[in-house]
């Protein structure tokens, strides 16, 4: 009979649950405390059991309310001595000083095995190094089938064939618009593939200006040697200790860094950059600016000095020489002309491609074609190509209609003869497959310039004037000069000079701060710029342009007024921001061609046009009544449409520059640079030639190509006023001709031409007396042979008579068949002021 047991009280219940927290909180901090000591070892999960255990007790020595019974002991908490836990940070401490240091070992031998990635590793092409023998015995022509390109939907090149021998010089020519830029670029992209050993450099866009100078950013677009000379540094600011294991990890060391940094001929490297920069128009003050104060032709001279300091296998230059005035552009000439490697030229100037190039691919219907020899050796191997297709495809077209007639006649009737038809038939469809293609041009582009009537001389005057955009600063002075109606002007000089502000003082825009301009009262001109290219109504169409000159103009007749100058069709009513460079430019000489002007002021009319224009350019001026005054540093331009030669001199220590007359011809005046520039030693090309090899050696290797030797020069007459472009070496023969393209001997002959030669000459223009009774001497003949200027003609063909006709031969050496060859213009004696007669 015992009593029942009492309940436990709250109280006892509420210091049960207390103290059974506080034991389980003290067992969590035991148990992170122990994996924070062990980790995930034995000794953490011992440690993380025993906190449990203390936490949760047996369940047999639990009362019924979950509580230990009383009097029992709570169990002792173990505590870590101090010496144990110093200890077990310094184990720790120790362990993570070694996996740092394993990771930087790891790091330095990521890096040193990094100096041996390659391109993809290093992000340049590496031109010395263990690649470079391996580059040197690798086969550096390129051999390339069938390519094709589109752009958009329209197909450009169809099962092309790009063919390189390394150490040529290549013209790519071709109208605008057929794919020559398109394919320069798929070259560089890698859209065509070319050998991996192979350096490409294309120069296409300016340059993007900082703060950096000219002759920096010069020097460091050579990745390689930035990297060598960053490596040299770092090297020697190792030990000799870290040096050997950064070698023997697969880094570069001093040794073999030297030797690149001498086969990329880096001590010189400096000079040769300064050199290429003075070559292109920047003197020792302008090399240390910044490049974002230049504009961008002057930005596109630093990208394609960039290319030249370089020094890849391959380099394509698209239109090089659209920004470069006489003075660079001969510069280049002379430096590309002793490069050793290959080069591909994108190019309108016909005397930079004479001058430069040794071979010619022709990009035409959809193909490319191979011809050796400059441009104008392409243009009569072309047009003799042209004649021996055309002898052949009208032999095939006379066989295949006696096919066609006897297939007619017999093809019904007797059996004999109905099988003899058959026999035929079967002729005719192997005739058909056989035709020969003839290799036709395009429509030729006709532009002309109507002039309103002459006025009499004085046009112009100019006297005694003087012009500055800043007071204190005068660009020129002492300005004394007249243009006429008759007047055929060339101006040159360097880029900075003032040739376009000497064109605005004619024009009227400015007004000169000294001295005065004079113009006839009823004188209209006509300026042709890229400024003003540059500032039409991008959103309006061509025709909406041409109406604007005048509200009254009917749309037809605008309509019609394009189409003389290639703007046809869809051209015509399309925004002008979708037409091209080439197309604008025709727009704008629409525009002149509208004013009727008496004098054309022409400031670089040749950028953005194709040879083919270019010629046709020619021709208008030529056959324009009125004066001309032309900016441009295109040689053959010059050479066909001008007979005075005006140079701007650039003052230099703040002195005004000045204007005078040069008394020889252009290819005299580029001579004249020519030994400027031996003189200064700017055309080092600073390229080493490889032993037993050289460009000589490899060209030997591939199949001959002819390049024409340099033209004579004809002596000048002594002292003249204005510009004698060819003086009497001898008597002109009788001619059979009266005009002055007559002809004689057995070639054609003429009085212009590009790069003019061969064996015997025809009879030049007979001489005579100009219109102001001054006599004309008898200009010295062309010559034909090889000629392909369009002065001379080739083998037995003939010259050109008074109306134009040609007489009979095998070959035009220029110009196709169905187009009209430029007559160059008769060399009358224009206005010469009082003060410029006794000059």
């Amino acid at each position: 009979g015992g009593s029942a047991a009492m309940p436990p009280s709250k109280s006892a219940l509420a210091r049960a649950e207390k103290r059974a927290a506080r034991e389980a909180e003290r067992a969590a901090r035991k148990a992170a405390e122990a994996a924070a000591a062990g980790g995930a070892g034995a000794e953490g999960d011992a440690a993380a059991q025993e906190a449990a255990q203390d936490a949760a007790p047996p369940a047999g020595e639990e009362g019924e309310d979950g509580t230990r019974p009383a009097g029992e002991d709570k169990p002792k908490k173990k505590r870590e001595s101090r010496f144990g836990k110093k200890a077990k940070e310094a184990k720790q401490a120790e362990a993570r000083a070694k996996e740092e240091a394993a990771k930087a070992e790891a790091e330095k031998n990521a890096k040193a095995q990094a100096d041996r990635g390659g391109r993809d590793g290093l992000g340049f092409f590496e031109r010395t190094g263990p690649n470079a023998p391996r580059r040197r015995n690798c086969n550096m022509d390129i051999f390339i089938e069938g390519i094709t390109l589109a752009a958009g939907n329209r197909e450009l090149i169809a099962n092309g064939i790009l063919k390189l021998v390394h150490g040529y010089h290549y013209g790519l020519i071709g109208r605008n618009g057929v794919g020559k830029s398109t394919l320069l670029r798929a070259i560089t992209s890698g859209e065509i593939a070319l050998p991996d050993h192979l350096y490409v450099v294309h120069v296409e866009q300016e340059i993007q200006g900082d703060e950096r100078t000219v002759l920096q950013t010069i020097l460091q677009v050579d990745k390689e040697r930035e990297w060598l000379l960053a490596k040299e540094e770092e090297l020697c600011a190792m030990d000799d200790d870290a040096a050997e294991k950064y070698a023997a990890a697969g880094g570069v060391d001093l040794n073999e860094v030297y030797e690149r940094l001498d086969e990329l001929d880096s001590d010189s490297a400096e000079t040769r950059a300064a050199s290429i920069l003075a070559g292109l128009g920047f003197d020792h003050e302008a090399q240390g600016r910044p490049t974002r104060e230049f504009s961008g032709g002057w930005r596109m001279r630093i990208a394609l000095a960039q290319a030249l300091f370089l020094q890849p296998d391959l380099l394509l230059l698209d239109e090089p020489t659209n920004h470069l005035d006489v003075f660079a552009l001969t510069w280049l000439e002379e430096f590309l002309a002793t490069w050793e490697r290959t080069i591909v030229i994108v190019s309108h100037d016909r005397g930079f491609l004479n001058n430069v190039t040794t071979a010619t691919m022709h990009l035409h219907r959809k193909r490319l074609a191979y011809y050796g020899g400059n441009y104008d050796t392409f243009i009569k191997v072309r047009a003799e190509h042209r004649a021996n297709q055309m002898s052949t495809a009208k032999e095939q077209q006379n066989r295949a209609s006696q096919l066609k007639n006897f297939i007619a006649k017999f093809g019904q009737g007797h059996k004999k003869m109905v099988k003899q038809a058959q026999c035929r038939m079967k002729k005719l469809e192997k005739l058909k497959e056989e035709m020969v293609e003839v290799d036709l041009d395009d429509p030729y582009l006709r532009i002309n310039f109507p002039a309103a009537t002459p006025l009499p001389p004085p046009c112009v005057s100019v006297v005694d004037a003087a012009f500055g955009y800043e007071p204190g600063r005068t660009l020129y002075e002492k300005l004394d000069f007249g243009l006429d109606c008759d007047s055929r002007v060339a101006i040159v000089g360097p880029n900075g000079a003032g040739k376009s502000t000497f064109l605005k003082l004619i024009l009227g825009d400015l007004i000169p701060s000294e001295g005065w301009v004079n113009r006839h009262c009823k004188l209209r001109l006509a300026m042709f710029s890229q400024h003003s290219v540059e500032n039409m109504d991008t959103e309006a169409d061509a025709v909406t342009h041409m109406r604007r000159l005048d509200d009254e103009m009917p749309l037809e007749e605008a309509r019609a007024f394009l189409g003389r100058f290639g703007l046809s069709g869809q051209l015509a009513t399309n925004p002008i921001k979708n037409l091209s460079g080439g197309q604008k430019s025709r727009l704008a000489f629409a525009e002149l061609a509208y004013k009727l002007p008496h004098i054309l002021l022409l400031d670089e009319p040749t950028n953005h046009l194709d040879l083919e224009t270019i010629e046709a350019l020619a021709m208008a001026i030529n056959s324009f009544d009125g004066g001309v005054v032309l900016v441009s540093h295109d040689e053959r331009l010059i050479s066909l449409t001008c007979d005075e030669l005006w140079c701007v001199h650039k003052g230099e220590g703040g002195k005004p520059g000045r204007v005078f007359v040069y008394n020889g011809t252009f290819d005299q005046y580029r001579d004249m640079l020519k030994t400027e520039f031996k003189d200064q030693a700017l055309l080092q090309t600073g390229t080493k030639k490889e032993k037993g090899g050289g460009k000589g050696t490899k060209k030997e290797e591939a199949p001959p190509v002819a390049k024409p030797a340099a033209p004579a020069r004809a002596a000048l007459p002594a002292a003249p006023p204005k510009v004698v472009r060819a003086a009497a070496s001898a008597p002109a023969p009788a001619a059979s001709s009266s005009g002055w393209r007559g002809g004689g001997g057995t070639s054609g002959s003429g009085e212009l031409g590009g790069s003019r030669q061969g064996a015997s000459a025809g009879g030049g223009r007979p001489g005579g007396s100009d219109s102001w009774g001054a006599p004309r001497p008898a200009a010295t003949s062309g010559s034909g042979g090889s000629s392909s200027g369009w002065g001379g003609g080739g083998g037995s063909s003939g010259g050109w008579g008074t109306s134009g006709a040609r007489a009979a031969g095998t070959a035009d050496d220029a110009w196709d068949d169905d187009s009209p060859a430029p007559s160059p213009r008769p060399k009358t004696g224009g206005y010469v002021p009082p003060h410029l007669r006794n000059r």
